[in-house]
């Protein structure tokens, strides 16, 4: 056989091997639109009882918990990290370390959580849905999906398998729960891979017989995702605007990944080193009278592209509320956890409502 010969030999044989991952690729992208999980605009769950009213005086505190994998010792890959997940007993001290901290706030009348797995390989498939329902077992709970996929980054090591979402945990019956989605932000076939955000409503009547209307929200994330917050401010906003109009308190909370108007940097404590998201929320998104409720001091998130070390790691705050002018502020604390169990740290507001005017 002639050289000649044994190079097309060779050109052919590497061709059908390209040939063939273009194929098994494309395979892959048509199983998993296929199987692409498409929620509907909104989603109506069971309230689980009559309806009971809500105290004048509230606490309410949020937490990402980071799928109970972010802890201190860890990075992330998508975040320019090393690691793809932790160990298995990591994984189990650090969801024991967030178990531990919850018991922190039993007193909170409202708990909303984000980024809770039920079935992920990151999190070595426990359901950390039903361990936080036992440890929270006086209160009532709501399970919003955002995230199922199969997740083929990074391409030596996948991801796979990601079930997870954001959860309301309440002392008091709702009169009404509903799953919102966000508006799609990504397109084919990025968006097969990528979580389908939304916000969590939950109604409560109220002894004036207008409603408390509680929104738990996790807002798009990542450094390509600017446009996509802008489209989930502006439909919080219509929400939070036409829920006023009615005469209603209004609380949204949890993670918007992004900082509140008024985040000053020079205010937080010196173990932290801080970063500004940019951009920032809007001046123009809070309607007249509306604030933002966080605790100055303290930095709510950390940057996970190396694990943490106080005053080395960046931090930012991007976890707070915003509180519609029939409800005042009474406090709002972050709990320092030295970012020891999640890459957030859980923040908590005492609240008043008083009727329709400031």
């Amino acid at each position: 056989m002639s050289g000649k010969n044994k190079f097309r030999i060779v050109l052919r044989l590497l061709a059908g091997i390209v040939a063939g991952i273009v194929i098994l690729f494309a395979l892959f992208l048509a199983v998993q639109t296929i199987a692409e999980y498409k929620p509907d605009e909104r989603e109506y769950f069971d309230a689980k009882g009559e309806a009971t009213a809500i105290p004048d005086t509230l606490t309410i505190t949020s937490y990402n918990i980071g799928y109970c994998g972010l802890g201190a010792e860890m990075d992330f890959f998508y975040e320019g990290g090393t690691m793809d997940r932790p160990t298995r007993e990591q994984t189990g001290v650090f969801k024991q370390g967030v178990l531990d901290r919850l018991q922190q706030f039993n007193s909170s009348d409202f708990i909303l959580i984000q980024e809770i797995d039920t079935c992920s390989k990151r999190s070595w498939y426990v359901n950390q849905m039903q361990d936080l329902s036992r440890a929270l077992e006086t209160y009532v709970a709501f399970f919003a999906l955002n995230y199922k996929a199969w997740v083929p980054l990074p391409v030596a090591k996948p991801m796979g398998k990601v079930r997870a979402g954001q959860a309301t945990f309440s002392r008091y019956n709702p009169s009404e729960v509903v799953r919102y989605a966000f508006s799609e932000g990504y397109s084919w076939p990025m968006s097969l891979f990528m979580l389908k955000r939304c916000y969590l409503v939950t109604r409560y009547k109220t002894s004036g017989g207008n409603e408390l209307v509680l929104v738990n929200i996790h807002n798009s994330a990542f450094s390509d995702a600017a446009e996509i917050r802008k489209t989930e401010l502006a439909e919080l906003k219509q929400l939070m605007e036409s829920e006023f109009a009615q005469g209603n308190f209004v609380i949204v909370g949890g993670d918007w990944n992004q900082n509140p108007l008024g985040f000053d940097t020079t205010g937080l404590l010196p173990n932290y080193l801080p970063k500004v998201i940019v951009p920032p929320i809007p001046d123009d998104f809070l309607p007249d009278g509306w604030r933002f409720a966080f605790d100055p001091l303290h930095s709510t998130n950390r940057d996970v592209d190396v694990p943490y070390t106080a005053g080395k790691t960046k931090t930012t705050l991007i976890d707070f509320f915003a509180l519609s002018p029939n409800v005042a502020l009474l406090n709002a604390e972050t709990t320092a956890t030295g970012f020891a169990e999640a890459d957030h740290q859980p923040v908590t507001v005492r609240v008043a409502l008083h009727g329709n005017n400031p």
